[in-house]
Formats: C-alpha cells, sequence, structure tokens
C-alpha cells in the first residue's frame, strides 16, 4: 500500500456525523488517513492502523458459503459483466450516453447484459422517482464511525438527496426488508433465492445507509422487469451487522463451530427453524 498524496481526483464526501471532514473529527480518535489500495486501485480510510471495514469484509464468509461450488472461472465471468453493466448505466446517467440497442422497441434477441442495459436506461429514462438533474456522481467514496468502527463503502449513483445501488445478478427478493408496494416486476418464478445472498444484499444496503445518512434504493435489473425499492433499515438488520463485526475483530478467537452457529442465527431471519449450516 502506498499512501495517496492526491485526492483530487477521488470523490470522498462529507458524513452526517464530520467524519468526512478531518477538522471537526473526534480528536479522541485517531486520524483518517486515505491510502491507495494497490489490488483496487482505489483509495480507502483508515484509523488507528487499519482498514474501514467494508460490505465486502463484512460478509466475506457468507459469500464463501454462497459461491463455494461455483468455478472460479465462472465468478469472475460473471464480475467483468457486472462492471461493464455498471460502467454503461452510470455513464448514461452522468452524461447521457448510452448504447445505440437501447432505443430499440424490442429487446428478445440481445444477450443477457445487452438486455439489462436495455430495461435498466429505458426505465431510468421514464421514472419520475429519480431527478436525474439532481445527480451528483457515481462512485463516490462515504465512511462513517458505528460504534467506534470505521466503515466505509462507494456508492453506484449519488443523487441530492439518495443514492441509488445497480444490481444485475439472479436472486429472489423474498425475505429482504423493503417497501413492496415500489416493486415494478411481474414475474419472480425464474429467479432463485438463498439465505446467504439476501444477507448480503441487506448488510451491503445498510452500510451505505449508514455512511450516507442518505435514503438507499435497489434498482435491480433481472432482464424481465425491473425491481426499483427503499430500502428499511430495521434492528434485526442492525444486530446482525452488530454479529459480523465481532466476527471480524473476533476472527481468530472464535471456533469454526461457533462461527456455524451465528451464521445459523443470521440467516433463521429468512428460514426459521430449518438447519442450513452443518
Amino acid at each position: 500500500m502506498n499512501k495517496e498524496s492526491i485526492l483530487n481526483d477521488k470523490k470522498i464526501a462529507n458524513n452526517p456525523d464530520g467524519t468526512g471532514n478531518s477538522s471537526v473529527l473526534d480528536k479522541s480518535r485517531p486520524e483518517i488517513e486515505f491510502l491507495l489500495m494497490e489490488k483496487t486501485g482505489r483509495v480507502w480510510p483508515h484509523h488507528g492502523g487499519k482498514k474501514a471495514l467494508s460490505a465486502s469484509t463484512l460478509t466475506k464468509i457468507l459469500r464463501e458459503l454462497e459461491y463455494k461450488d461455483i468455478p472460479q472461472f465462472i465468478l469472475l465471468r460473471a464480475a467483468e459483466r457486472g462492471k461493464n453493466f455498471h460502467d454503461t448505466i452510470q455513464e448514461f446517467v452522468q452524461n447521457g450516453n448510452h448504447p445505440d440497442f437501447v432505443d430499440l422497441v424490442e429487446s428478445a434477441k440481445l444477450n443477457n447484459l445487452d438486455k439489462r442495459i436495455h430495461e435498466t436506461v429505458n426505465f431510468l429514462k421514464k421514472t419520475k422517482s429519480l431527478k436525474l438533474d439532481r445527480f451528483l456522481g457515481s462512485e463516490t467514496l462515504h465512511y462513517v464511525f458505528y460504534k467506534d468502527e470505521l466503515l466505509a463503502t462507494y456508492v453506484d449513483l449519488e443523487f441530492h438527496d439518495c443514492i441509488v445501488e445497480l444490481k444485475s445478478n439472479r436472486i429472489k427478493v423474498k425475505g429482504l426488508n423493503f417497501d413492496q408496494d415500489k416493486v415494478c416486476l411481474d414475474k419472480f418464478d425464474k429467479l432463485f433465492n438463498t439465505p446467504f445472498a439476501l444477507l448480503i444484499f441487506e448488510i451491503q444496503l445498510l452500510i451505505q445507509h449508514l455512511c450516507t445518512g442518505k435514503n438507499v434504493y435497489l434498482l435491480w435489473s433481472t432482464g424481465e422487469g425491473i425491481i426499483f425499492n427503499k430500502f428499511q433499515i430495521s434492528q434485526h438488520s442492525l444486530k446482525i451487522l452488530d454479529m459480523l463485526i465481532d466476527l471480524v475483530q473476533n476472527e481468530n478467537a472464535y471456533s469454526p463451530q461457533i462461527k456455524k452457529t451465528i451464521i445459523q442465527e443470521m440467516i433463521n431471519k429468512y428460514y426459521p427453524n430449518q438447519k442450513l449450516i452443518k
């Protein structure tokens, strides 16, 4: 890691409690440093010699369970498709540019990635819920102290009064704590559902809410319709976050069996009385 001396090309947002401004930081806390991460090329906040916790770090054990049977090359291919999707949607919101196929009336002959881009851009063109003229930027870094632990996140799309998380993977949303009257999707049958994926989603959106202090919306392209929902924070979500932070902080202190017991407690929210961890 190298310390990043020039941050002019990075978007670092102030947060509601002032943690985005070093002049108003609680002086009893170590000063926040921004270091350039060699693996990602992104700036990331540190304090007290520790990296700020991310949703990825906190849900690592859940992702290992979720993807343990999926070959690595498939995961890499999916990650590349996800990046292309994000880049295209962010370019549209930022500059109004989009691929020519977005203007096609029919999208049935498009490949899966282009189909998702087609329906997402057209949804953004038509929706009145998001005011595109109030767009602030994409890939903005936010961070906040939560119970003396520094959390950080980059957000996909930031608007004046909300942020939007872009998704294009195929997972059912049953069980997530969303405002269901905003769902714009007719068919759920072809989507699949796992408790690990749902927990990963929920923690990611919760951290975005805590770090930004703004409403968080999920804009999810399924290829067969758009899901657009406002995330609703809950005490259960906060409890799960506390459990995950404890797991990371005490990773070496817990036995594998204790870790499994903790994870089982988490997923009981979605599948009560079912033994999912062996």
